[in-house]
């Protein structure tokens, strides 16, 4: 979370773009709600005993998170939002593998979207 918001802030610097703009509280709490939402619920259904849901309860409503906050960012993100939501859903189905879903959605699926929009975004913008 520390690195997106050095790197966001970065950015609109170079840019010349207000970081808290309008739309920026507007994709905050956007993003948040559903965070909350969904924390406060894997919280409840950890103390309920059922542990092995805890990361498709994660990854499910990050994903939403990422799904309804990106209609004020790029596209990618509603694509990384789906995936999210897809990696949660099936892991439902196997609840012993939370780890690695967890290593999944949170790692891998974020390092290949990162390449996908450095490579899409900031190669392209370098090499001009």
């Amino acid at each position: 979370m520390g690195g997106a918001y050095y790197f966001t802030r970065r950015r609109a610097k170079q840019d010349r773009v207000q970081l808290w703009s309008p739309l920026g509280r507007r994709l905050a709490l956007s993003l948040a709600i559903p965070l909350v939402a969904g924390g406060l619920f894997c919280l409840a259904i950890y103390l309920q005993g059922a542990a092995g849901l805890v990361v498709p309860g994660m990854l499910l409503f990050y994903g939403l998170a990422l799904l309804n906050a990106s209609k004020y960012t790029l596209e990618e993100i509603r694509w990384l939002g789906l995936t999210e939501i897809a990696l949660g859903l099936v892991a439902v189905l196997f609840p012993g593998y939370g780890l690695i879903f967890f290593a999944l959605g949170f790692g891998l699926s974020h390092i290949i979207y990162g390449l996908i929009m450095y490579n899409r975004y900031e190669r392209t913008a370098r090499a001009l």
